[in-house]
C-alpha cells in the first residue's frame, strides 16, 4: 500500500499552539515525516515563524496589543509572548530543533525575504528543507539564489491546465487544497515529475482515498491520527 508522507501543519496544531516550538516538538514525537510552517521577516532581517503578518501579543499574562512583524526588530520580538506564554520562534530555532528528524517545509508569506531564507538553509545544510508559497515567484526566487532548494507551489483552485502552470518553473511539489484533488490532477502532476501534497487533510478516510490516487504527502493538523490510519 502506498503511504504518503505525513506533514504536520504548523506542527501538531490541534494539540499545541500552532507554529510554536512546542507544536513542532510534539509533531516530532508523533513521528511526522515533515513539519510545515509559515515565515515572515523582521525589520532587521531575521526570519520569523508565524502565520499572520501581525503578532497578537501577551506580556506578563496581559494583552499586549498587535504588532506588524516587518516593523519589529529581533530584540523587540524576543520580548514578545504569544498566547500561553509561548515565545515567537525564529526559523533558525526550528531548523536547529528538527535537525535530521524530519523535512521542514517553509511557506514564505512575505516578499523580499528570499535571500534571508536561502542564507538560513545554507546555515543548516544537513536539514532536509523545501520552500513553497501562494506567490509562485517567491520559491522560484529562492531557487535562483540557492539552486539546490526544493520548491513547491500552493494552489487553492482546481487547475484546468496543470502542465501549463508547472512546466515553466518545474516545481518539485504542487501543494493543492485537499478537496480540489482528484486522480486526474495527481496523474497530470506526476507526468510532469511533480509531487502532490494535500492540504489540510484531517480525515483518515479521505486520507486513504488520496493515497489510493498516489498523493505524495498529507499536510494535517492531526499527524498522530493520520499516521494511525496507515500504521494501525
Amino acid at each position: 500500500m502506498h503511504i504518503p508522507d505525513i506533514i504536520a501543519h504548523r506542527g501538531s496544531s490541534r494539540e499545541c499552539l500552532e507554529n510554536t516550538l512546542a507544536a513542532f516538538t510534539r509533531a516530532l514525537e508523533q513521528q511526522a515525516d515533515g513539519i510545515e510552517l509559515d515565515v515572515h521577516g523582521t525589520a532587521d532581517g531575521h526570519v520569523v515563524v508565524h502565520h499572520d503578518p501581525v503578532l497578537t501579543l501577551e506580556r506578563g499574562g496581559d494583552a499586549g496589543g498587535a504588532a506588524a512583524i516587518r516593523e519589529l526588530t529581533l530584540p523587540e520580538l524576543r520580548r514578545a509572548q504569544l498566547r500561553g506564554g509561548h515565545p515567537v520562534p525564529l526559523l533558525d530555532d526550528v531548523l536547529a530543533l528538527v535537525g535530521t528528524k524530519a523535512t521542514v517545509y517553509i511557506e514564505v508569506k512575505a516578499p523580499r525575504i528570499e535571500a534571508a531564507v536561502a542564507a538560513l538553509l545554507d546555515r543548516h545544510p544537513t536539514v532536509r528543507t523545501a520552500v513553497h508559497s501562494f506567490d509562485h515567484r517567491i520559491p522560484a526566487a529562492v531557487r535562483m539564489i540557492r539552486p539546490t532548494t526544493e520548491i513547491g507551489f500552493l494552489s487553492d483552485s482546481y487547475l484546468i491546465d496543470p502542465a501549463g502552470m508547472l512546466r515553466p518553473t518545474a516545481p518539485g511539489a504542487l501543494w493543492q487544497y485537499t478537496h480540489l484533488i482528484d486522480e486526474a490532477l495527481v496523474i497530470s502532476a506526476h507526468e510532469r515529475g511533480t509531487k502532490v501534497i494535500a492540504w489540510t487533510e484531517n480525515d483518515p478516510v479521505r486520507a486513504h482515498l488520496l493515497a489510493s490516487w498516489g498523493v505524495d504527502g498529507l499536510c494535517t493538523d492531526v499527524p498522530a491520527t493520520i499516521r494511525a490510519a496507515f500504521y494501525p
